[in-house]
């Protein structure tokens, strides 16, 4: 009997959770979070070629601005994985509703960027997997 009476009394409390979970306050609407819509995509050479003919596409090198001046793909937008304050300067140069195609020297920092950028709302991001080494 005991059981019954606990079971009867968790499934109460999850569903009394769930319900006041998606209340809204007055005057606003549910709305998905972007966060939980956000896909990083990691792609090889010729998916990412193909999303820098998209002409809504940001194109962005993660790389230091040393390692941007000795080469990088045409037309992309410097900002600096190291720099301290990466997360604000992505933030105020791009658009979170537009493709980001990110590229470092091999992959490491550009995956470690996307993961910063999906936390800031951006929704769609694509990855080069080898990097501006791979690319050349």
């Amino acid at each position: 009997m005991r059981f019954y009476v606990f079971l009867i009394v968790l499934v109460v409390g999850m569903i009394a959770c769930k319900s006041s979970s998606q209340k809204e306050t007055p005057g606003t609407q549910a709305v998905a979070s972007n966060k939980s819509e956000a896909v990083i995509h990691r792609v090889d050479n010729a998916a990412f070629a193909a999303k820098i003919a998209d002409s809504d596409a940001q194109l962005v090198d993660v790389r230091t601005p040393d390692e941007h001046a000795e080469g990088a793909i045409e037309n992309s937008t410097n900002i600096n994985y190291r720099d301290n304050n990466f997360a604000q300067e992505a933030n105020s140069k791009l658009d979170k509703n537009k493709p980001v195609l990110l590229y470092c020297a091999g992959g490491v920092r550009s995956a470690k960027a996307a993961k910063i950028l999906k936390k800031q709302g951006f929704t769609e991001i694509y990855d080069l997997e080898n990097g501006y080494g791979g690319w050349k």
